[in-house]
């Protein structure tokens, strides 16, 4: 079965051609359902609700956040997030399955990866100012994900999501990018249009029918 790729010219892709990709090209992923890594730093919680609140129910798509987070104290994400979205929203843990219409946050001091349609932890050895945990998220989903896969980058300061973004766009994925009129902080959007590789830089408006992939589109 051929693979059908996201392109910039169309304005979404239905799920139908999402789903026609073949298993084959993803180890390790029995479902063919998309994810959406969310990466965001400064700013990014607020731009993460907004999007939440502006996303249908029951979409049919896994949401993995990395969200930069001070690795020495608790995270209140989940409770956060929780009361802006019907999915089910979880910290992250180690082997936790990646199901469709849940939401994971990353855990305070740790790496994020997917491997066999499961998450993994591991720590970082970088220290934290020099972390990069969504670029080490995206190369993971794009292995894994393929062409159902897709990097939003949000607010935040830095360039995290620059290097990784690449690797989904290789692998036939989809990068979206926050306008940077419309974040808080434009580092990360601004670094990550820079590079070449964004799809669309959508205003938040936009993001409801960008990733909820409805039919017809």
């Amino acid at each position: 079965m051929s693979k059908h790729h996201l392109h910039a010219d169309k304005t979404s892709a239905s799920r139908s051609s999402v789903r026609s990709l073949s298993d084959d090209s993803l180890p390790g992923v029995s479902e063919d359902f998309p994810a959406v890594a969310i990466g965001a730093s400064a700013g990014g919680l607020d731009a993460c609700r907004k999007l939440l609140d502006a996303l249908p129910s029951e979409v049919g798509v896994a949401f993995i956040l990395v969200q930069h987070l001070d690795p020495t104290h608790e995270s209140m994400l989940v409770d956060l997030l929780a009361s802006h979205t019907s999915m089910n929203v979880r910290q992250a843990a180690e082997g936790m399955p990646i199901e469709p219409d849940h939401l994971y946050v990353i855990a305070p001091g740790t790496y994020l990866s997917i491997a066999e349609g499961t998450l993994h932890l591991t720590e970082p050895t970088a220290p934290h100012g020099a972390r990069l945990p969504f670029d080490f998220l995206l190369n993971s989903l794009a292995e894994e994900f393929g062409a159902r896969a897709i990097c939003v980058i949000l607010s935040g300061t830095g360039a995290d999501g620059s290097i990784g973004l690449r690797a989904v766009k290789e692998k036939g994925g989809l990068v979206i990018a926050q306008s940077p009129e419309e974040a808080s902080y434009d580092g990360m959007p601004r670094s990550a249009i820079a590079t070449g590789s964004v799809d669309e830089c959508s205003p938040r408006r936009r993001f409801r029918k960008r990733l909820s992939n409805s039919d017809g589109e």
